[in-house]
């Protein structure tokens, strides 16, 4: 058990970003279960069995998400135990396996009769459920990154998405019972989650933790525009899976699974994209508020579209979908940017946001099934599209439009950074200010600080804030070298000039001074 502890610790060391690709697993578990390529059959011939799972497996993450934000203290506490994650990986496992077991070549004809469909259900739910907790963890994970390290990773996530899915599907298509799923697709169709539990595990072996970071957890410290951006985000979601789902339930499953490959492609491409643009732009360039409107507007202009062109139809809704896919990646990634900026608990941030997303894409879907037929027999299909389009506009434009963007990431305090100061940020530096995480002077100085922090109790991370603010760093760039939130130095800041019983940094450093002598 210790080497294994070691090993992992080591290779944590080595690959810095290995537990933040949970949410790649995460996500790959998510699309592959909604794609239906890792466990449909061969007797399923239109999209039913695929639309009911992704509605139970969306509303019971987005709920689980929705649910924790009642509970935030106990709830973020609990995230930070070890195996909190692995925990979760392992029910969205174990609800994958009753989603195969119920399967028409296994426990189908030995569960009684009337039964089936409940387990299926249930299995489903839990699968979402068990998600929804590895989700919330990846949540806190990423909202302790800058904003140019979020973006990089959330990237390599959508990779990550893409390597899986292309993996399985060219993966060979042995079944050990004829007719039923491969045992690849088995593999991965229960042990993605498992795997994005262990992941975020091993955010237990990093140097970044956020377990000492101190967050903010009252539902008053949101922005009004944080609720508008929630508005939104449940309603476009809402639209645009309710357009998807309706052309998956009239679709062959070869049809489906085709498009899934398809938008897998273009997914990875945009990945592969967006890392460039991370990586070689300068910050100001990165501009999530008109990114916002590009992904809004396109999203208009396709659904607008739809029924103008009945013989691209399918073509167009997967196009939809990638837009989907391109907003969650936006608000993922926005949802990181507030947590970080505003220090904010993730559980908070991530469980509103996140969930009414995923709460929005199971309901879009529930009613693109079964109500969205009735509602183009009622209305006619161009006029039902046109008011769907019509909405998504006036939640672009009216109700959290790219001035309401920016107000999200106004400053709460004078001298606080914006967001665009955050991503100004280059990621070389970045690394670099990790690398001096704990900047250390050897000789007199060194021993000065620990006389000091021994002689008025001072905690590491205190510790850690003393060196930086004898040397002459401001509270930014003191942020920067530890790698910590601008509040967070501030705090600590507080409780060293408490400790010290000085009252400026000239005084602080007077005192070093004085004790450097000594030494």
């Amino acid at each position: 058990m210790a080497k294994a502890e070691a090993f992992l610790r080591k290779l944590v060391r080595t690959w810095p970003s290995l537990p933040y690709m949970a949410l790649g697993a995460a996500l790959a578990a998510m699309y592959i279960a909604n794609s239906g390529t890792a466990w449909l059959s061969d007797t399923e011939m239109n999209g039913g069995n695929l639309s009911t799972m992704f509605i139970a497996a969306s509303l019971g993450s987005g709920g689980i998400m929705v649910l924790a934000t009642f509970f935030v203290p106990r709830m973020r506490r609990w995230l930070e135990r070890p195996n909190s994650a692995l925990l979760g990986g392992l029910l969205a496992g174990l609800g994958s396996l009753i989603v195969v077991l119920i399967g028409p070549y296994y426990l189908y004809f030995i569960v009684p009769e009337g039964f089936n469909w409940y387990v299926f259900v249930a299995g489903s739910f839990l699968f979402g459920a068990g998600l929804g907790i590895v989700s919330l963890r990846c949540g806190q994970l990423y909202g302790a990154l800058p904003p140019r390290q979020v973006i990089v990773y959330a990237a390599f996530s959508q990779i990550v998405v893409a390597l899986c899915f292309f993996v399985l599907v060219g993966s060979p298509d042995w079944a050990p019972v004829p007719g039923g799923p491969s045992l690849i697709g088995i593999l991965f169709f229960v042990g993605l989650p498992v795997a994005a539990g262990f992941l975020a595990s091993l955010s237990r072996y990093s140097e970044r933790s956020t377990a000492d970071i101190e967050v903010i957890q009252s539902r008053s410290a949101l922005p009004k525009s944080f609720w508008k951006l929630l508005a939104v985000v449940f309603v476009f979601s809402c639209i645009v899976a309710s357009v998807y789902a309706s052309v998956v339930a009239v679709s062959s499953i070869a049809t489906t699974l085709s498009g899934s490959r398809l938008v897998m492609l273009v997914r990875m491409g945009l990945a592969v994209g967006l890392v460039c643009v991370a990586v070689g732009t300068e910050g100001e360039r990165l501009n999530f508020g008109k990114v916002y409107s590009v992904v809004m507007v396109v999203s208009v202009a396709l659904v607008a579209c739809l029924p103008l062109v009945s013989v691209l139809h399918t073509v167009l809704s997967q196009i939809v979908s990638l837009a989907s896919v391109v907003f969650e990646l936006f608000l993922w990634c926005t949802l990181a940017f507030v947590v970080y900026q505003r220090r904010l608990s993730a559980v908070m941030v991530f469980g509103y946001g996140y969930g009414a997303y995923l709460l929005g894409t199971g309901i879009g879907w529930l009613f693109g099934v079964q109500a969205l037929g009735s509602l183009f027999a009622a209305v006619g299909e161009a006029f039902a599209y046109m008011i769907m389009a019509i909405i998504v506009l006036a939640c672009a434009f009216l109700i959290f439009s790219e001035r309401e963007f920016d107000r999200l990431f106004a400053p709460v305090e004078e001298g606080a950074p914006t967001l665009d100061e955050l991503l100004m940020k280059d990621l070389a530096a970045d690394e670099a200010a990790h690398d001096e995480a704990e900047p250390q002077r050897k000789g007199r100085f060194g021993a000065a600080i620990e006389a000091l922090a021994e002689a008025h109790q001072l905690s590491p991370r205190e510790t850690d804030v003393l060196r930086c603010l004898a040397m002459g760093y401001n509270s930014s760039t003191t942020a920067s070298k530890l790698h910590i939130s601008w509040n967070t130095v501030r705090t600590h800041t507080r409780n060293v000039y408490g400790k010290l019983g000085v009252h400026s940094q000239q005084e602080l450093i007077a005192l070093v001074d004085a004790e450097t002598a000594r030494e």
